[in-house]
Parts: C-alpha cells; structure tokens; sequence
C-alpha cells in the first residue's frame, strides 16, 4: 500500500485492517450487506470460524443497534437465514429516489419485446419473433442483462427452447406487486 493510500484510513482503522480481520460485528455485517439471499447462522459460522451460538447474538445485538439508532437499514430473520433490508420507514424516500435517478433506457423494441414476455410468459424467442414479426436474440439477451427478463425452464419440444419470464426488477420498476397487476390488453383479432 502507498503512503497515500495508508493516510486514506485513520490510524486506528488502516492499523486494524493491516492486523488481521475485523471483528466478528464488522465481519457479519459485511456478510449480511454483500448476501442477495438470505443467509444463515451455520453457514457464516462455518466462514467465520465461531460458534453459532456467538453468531446469532452478534445478530441480535446488530439487529437491537440499527433499531435503537434509527439506522436506513435493518436486519430481517427469512426462513433460516438473515439479510439486510432498507429501513420500512424510508419507503416513500427510496421510492422516490428509485423513480427519479434510476433510469434503466429501454428501446422500443426492447419495451414491445418486454411487453409480449410480460403478457405471454413463460415464452421463448421464437414464439416472440413469431409475435413481432422480426428475430429478437440481441434484444432478449440485453433485456435479461438490464435484469428484467431471466429464463425459467425449457419448452418440452424438439430442440428444447430456453423459457423466458419477468423478474421481480421487472415488477420493482412498475410498481406491481405480481404480473396479475399489470393492465389488461382488450386486443382485437382479425
């Protein structure tokens, strides 16, 4: 490390970093911050190399601290494990910040595609094409990369097909709680 980037930390920190690990608080905070699914006792006893019974009241006590001092996030038991969730009282605020300052450009054949995967899903890029009239490959693969599409299986046919559905990012970015909210489509057939 350079000496710049040693005056970057406070002494006490850099010193503690250049020790060794943090203590069992940090370390299970980092843990629950990084962790998309829930995350549970055993296994970040089984990282950490502490008894379980140290890691849940670590848990607790982190749980009790981010409640006791109003922190923007907090500490939720799901199923087994536990993950690290905004604060419910900061919802209309990240809602608001989310609407405004997380813009995700979507094309409009991008949102045509996405709309008949949203109606139609589970559905495969054939069957979109089909729908569209043109091949949507790049389109499907830069819609699941944006996160809003995922695959979900493969259609029981010859040549097994890739299922494409909506994911909850999908959901988060109309405001629905599920895909029974969306609008319903009057079409006309010919």
């Amino acid at each position: 490390m350079s000496e710049k980037e040693e005056n970057y930390f406070p002494t006490s920190l850099y010193e503690e970093l250049m020790e060794g690990r943090p203590d069992i608080k940090t370390c299970i905070e980092g843990i629950l911050f990084i962790c998309e699914k829930p995350v549970t006792v055993h296994e970040i006893s089984k990282v950490l190399n502490y008894e379980k019974k140290k890691i849940q009241e670590t848990i607790n006590l982190l749980e009790d601290e981010y409640i006791k001092n109003n922190r923007g996030f907090i500490i939720r038991k799901i199923g087994n494990g536990y993950r690290m969730y905004s604060n419910p009282s900061l919802k209309d605020v990240l809602k608001n910040f989310v609407n405004t300052s997380q813009k995700v450009h979507i094309t409009r054949a991008a949102l045509e595609t996405l709309a008949i995967i949203a109606y139609r899903q589970p559905v495969t890029r054939q069957q979109i094409a089909e729908i569209r009239g043109v091949k949507t490959d790049s389109i499907v693969i830069s819609l699941a990369n944006k996160g809003l599409v995922k695959e979900s299986g493969r259609l029981k046919v010859q040549g097994s097909p890739i299922l494409y559905r909506t994911t909850s990012k999908f959901l988060e970015m109309l405001g629905l709680k599920s895909i029974d909210e969306l609008p319903v489509l009057n079409i006309k057939e010919n």
